[in-house]
């Protein structure tokens, strides 16, 4: 579904992304994992095609990323651009008049789950909650591709495997998801395929199965190896 091809970019003089390479299949869950930094959220503006790559480019479904392909992909930001002085159902209604795939009624289901009330403004809401929100808008639409940026940012950890759960269930029957975290332990058993990033370089890429027998250890204790801090250094 997304082929990335000697994906590069600079600001200045400044290289934040470094000729990364990989894909992503149809009907896959896929980590983009790193620590803050690492160059997760840069990746995910580039296939989103809201910053332009210095060198490299990406296909989805085998063209060059183009307007087509945005209509194609659900995103969820690391930080909502909503207007928080709307109301939750007035943001349901926004994106029900806006997008085609958008289903109301899903995206209402996901916010009762998660005991989201739709009257308040989003103000009113706490940061976990806000992100609910905004995970119920996202999976309220029916895309090939999800691209969620930390999801799980400020959410309390009961409420965890439940988003899980939910985005499970709600996406559209055979599309795919690129799930951006540095909390590996919570969605590591989700996932078919990991992309690990350091200092803005794929160190790392294929299924997960295979990097568990390869490096002998579960993807969350073979990432505390990889990015484990200098103890001398304290």
């Amino acid at each position: 579904m997304i082929k990335v091809h000697n994906l590069t970019k600079a600001y200045d003089n400044l290289l934040v992304v470094k000729d990364a390479n990989f894909d992503i299949s149809e009907n896959q869950i896929v980590g983009l994992l790193g620590p803050n930094g690492s160059g997760k959220t840069t990746i995910i503006k580039l296939i989103n095609d809201l910053i332009k790559p210095t060198t490299g480019h990406i296909e989805f479904k085998g063209e060059k990323l183009n307007l087509n392909a945005k209509n194609c992909i659900s995103y969820l930001p690391e930080r909502s651009a909503l207007n928080i002085s709307q109301t939750v159902k007035s943001a349901i209604k926004m994106y029900s008049d806006f997008f085609l795939d958008f289903n109301s009624e899903h995206a209402l289901h996901i916010l009762k789950l998660l005991d989201i009330p739709t009257s308040k403004r989003l103000s009113q809401l706490s940061k976990g909650q806000k992100g609910k929100v905004q995970l119920a808008l996202t999976f309220g639409r029916k895309v090939d591709l999800y691209i969620l940026d930390e999801p799980l940012d400020g959410m309390d950890p009961a409420s965890r495997d439940l988003i899980m759960k939910i985005i499970l269930k709600y996406k559209k029957e055979n599309s795919s998801i690129l799930i951006s975290t540095h909390q590996i332990t919570d969605i590591e058993d989700y996932l078919d395929s990991a992309i690990l990033l350091k200092n803005g370089e794929v160190i790392e890429f294929g299924l997960v199965s295979s990097l568990n027998q390869l490096h002998n250890m579960k993807l969350s204790q073979y990432f505390k190896e990889v990015y484990k801090y200098d103890e001398e250094i304290i």
